[in-house]
């Protein structure tokens, strides 16, 4: 299954037989997938077992679902400048689903729409094969390579730490519900920003959820509503005595990082706006700043100081981008200024009890710290024993019992905060080389500013992309979950394209009218 993905991930050959070949592994690969999951449905426990053994109901269930598949399916066909916006609003909501023994919060109304896209661009639109000529997204290559470490490293998981079985089906969860989807997440997002104007309007898109998610969250601050993840907010409450937003998020940390690129996003479309001139770029301005205050004052109650360290790192590359090496450096400076006292107040306000000492040992920095300290130190001693290929995808939680360097850590906390431990301990030296690689590919490919001339507009935008990754790989040095925030690959994509398609397009595809081919600077305007 990972490697038919990854064929169709980096692009399908015109030759007939081999899209043939592929297309067949995918089918056969699905239906063994359908079968193996209606087994393990009927072996577990819950809900999900009691549906599997009544038929009829699970039929009826499935041709519903086909019914609303079909129809997505025809919409997303239809009216394609309608289906990415709506991809882009989806992107964050989670539905919990009991899978075994356990929850998990899955993002069920992403995956349908982006199975409904996928079907209208690659089959009906048949997009998936490469035009002559194409040069090779260097990004989607790195991330194919990083799918594929991750996706092996499944193999071996749980050895010597957990049951096979039960770490194996933990990996596939991680891999189905992440990397594979995301994938494709990535796939038709870099395909429909193929000029300006379409991606701005997936960039105003965003900032128009934002502003739905930051009103959410500025009523929830006063009000206490809690509309997902109560047990989370509330005992964090207990613990802090502090009510922090997470609006339709499962989490104020992934609100907050939310929010940090929704204004770094919001920013650069003021900028550019300013730059328009005129009544109409005074309006969109005007609602450009309003959007970016009001996310903003949203951003405080989620009181996450990890968000912080990525606004202000995210907030450097847009501040030299738009003020150049001179004034941008002076900027630089007064912004982490300001958002060090926010950092130190936001740490006060949730951990107003004793500070002072907390810092003074191993224990009191881990407690400040959400217990990061014993994780990071758990996920190096994993790292030691299996340095070469890691423990296994998703094993972090289940080892960590097994690993942990003290027993005064909390067994309850027991999944990775940063990125790089996570990699480094799951997937080992292959794991660490790969991300590495990744990276270097990503902002080597697409910050070139020379490759923007005189259009500073777009140059604005690509800053304001690039600096969202890099705010959520800080972001994730401290909380984790950097391949498992859909934005990430959002903007990845976003980048990607505006740096390889619209900067510098491809060679019209195979059948395209000239009218089609219109030259990003004319489409813009």
């Amino acid at each position: 299954m990972l490697a038919t993905f990854l064929s169709v991930f980096v692009g399908i050959p015109r030759a007939t037989t081999a899209r043939r070949i592929i297309f067949g592994a995918l089918v056969v690969c699905g239906a063994l997938l359908t079968v193996f999951s209606f087994d393990a449905l009927r072996s577990t426990g819950g809900s999900a077992s009691r549906l599997a053994h009544h038929l009829p109901l699970l039929g009826a269930a499935g041709l519903g679902g086909l019914v609303f598949l079909a129809a997505a399916t025809w919409l997303a066909w239809r009216y394609p400048e309608w289906a990415m916006p709506a991809v882009i609003i989806l992107a964050p909501l989670r539905i919990g689903v009991a899978l075994g023994s356990s929850t998990s919060n899955l993002l069920v109304p992403l995956y349908l729409l982006l199975i409904a896209v996928a079907i209208a661009e690659m089959v009906v639109r048949d997009r998936l094969v490469l035009p002559d000529g194409w040069r090779p997204d260097p990004v989607r290559i790195a991330l194919a390579v990083m799918i594929a470490v991750v996706g092996l490293s499944s193999l071996w998981v749980g050895q010597n730490y957990a049951p096979h079985t039960k770490a194996f089906g933990d990996a596939l969860i991680k891999l189905f519900a992440f990397f594979l989807p995301f994938g494709v997440l990535y796939y038709v997002v870099y395909n429909y920003a193929s000029d300006a104007r379409r991606l701005l309007r997936l960039l105003l898109t965003f900032v128009g959820a934002g502003v739905a998610m930051a009103a959410i969250g500025i009523v929830q601050y006063p009000t206490h509503l809690i509309i997902v993840n109560r047990a989370g907010i509330e005992k964090a409450l207990t613990l802090e005595h502090t009510f922090r937003a997470n609006a339709l998020f499962w989490d104020p940390n992934i609100f907050g990082r939310f929010l940090v690129c929704v204004m770094l996003v919001g920013t650069a479309l003021f900028l550019t706006a300013r730059l328009r001139g005129g009544a109409q770029g005074r309006r969109y301005a005007i609602w450009l700043a309003a959007a970016v205050l009001l996310a903003a004052v949203a951003f405080v109650v989620t009181f996450s100081r990890s968000s912080v360290a990525g606004l202000a790192i995210g907030a450097l590359v847009l501040e030299m981008a738009w003020l150049g090496r001179r004034k941008g450096t002076i900027a630089v400076i007064v912004t982490v200024l300001i958002l060090a006292v926010g950092l130190g107040g936001i740490t006060l306000l949730r951990h107003h009890h004793g500070n002072a000492f907390k810092f003074d040992t191993t224990a009191g920095l881990n407690k400040i710290t959400g217990g990061r300290v014993y994780l990071v130190k758990t996920g190096v001693r994993m790292f030691e024993h299996r340095p070469v290929a890691g423990i296994g995808l998703g094993g972090f939680p289940l080892a960590y019992a097994h690993y942990r360097t003290t027993t005064r850590a909390v067994l309850s906390l027991r999944d990775s905060h940063t990125t790089v431990v996570t990699v480094a301990a799951e997937q080992g030296l292959l794991g660490l080389a790969a991300f590495a690689a990744l990276l270097v590919t990503f902002f080597a490919t697409t910050l070139r500013k020379r490759r923007f001339g005189a259009d500073r507009r777009l140059y604005l935008w690509q800053a304001a992309l690039v600096a969202c990754v890099l705010a959520i790989f800080v972001h994730s040095l401290s909380y984790n979950a950097f391949f498992e925030d859909p934005y990430m690959w959002v903007f990845m994509a976003l980048a990607s394209a505006t740096a390889t398609r619209i900067v510098s397009p491809p060679p019209p595809e195979a059948g395209q009218t000239l009218a089609d081919s219109t030259p990003p600077a004319a489409s813009a305007e």
